[in-house]
């Protein structure tokens, strides 16, 4: 998801006038992750540029707490089979708290050199030769 479509109240979620509270996409979706039974792994991928003010609420998620706190006190915890994946443009907008909590990978796009590394990387630890076909092998110019 995008987390800049929506307003932080509306990712986060808000207390309407009626004192009743209103979830938030990402709050809905991380207590329903946590909620679930089974450990199979749970992914949440947040593709959108930082903003300091949907950012600084991750950071007790990212943290060793691995909790979002809601703004009714609620808290949400990252469980272990949960994981949570940023994929941003750049870091012009994060504070170093922010860059400090996240495991950070940067990859060039100049000429798809780097990505198509890692293309390679996964190709050649395959155990099955036959899930990598012979065109796919010649398009990232492997030899197997």
């Amino acid at each position: 998801m995008n987390p800049k479509v929506v307003s932080t109240k509306d990712l986060y979620g808000y207390t309407l006038p009626s004192k009743e509270w209103k979830d938030g996409l990402l709050s809905k979706l991380m207590r329903g992750y946590a909620e679930i039974p089974d450990t199979n792994a749970k992914w949440i991928v947040l593709d959108g540029d930082l903003d300091a003010n949907w950012i600084e609420s991750m950071n007790s998620v990212m943290d060793d707490n691995r909790i979002l706190t809601l703004a009714n006190n609620e808290r949400i915890p990252l469980k272990t089979h949960m994981r949570l994946i940023f994929e941003i443009r750049n870091l012009n907008y994060a504070t170093p708290a922010t860059v400090s909590r996240a495991g950070i990978l940067y990859i060039s796009d100049d000429d798809g050199y780097q990505w198509k590394s890692y293309i390679k990387s996964w190709i050649l630890e395959q155990q099955y030769n036959n899930i990598i076909n012979v065109e796919e092998r010649k398009l990232f110019k492997v030899n197997l």
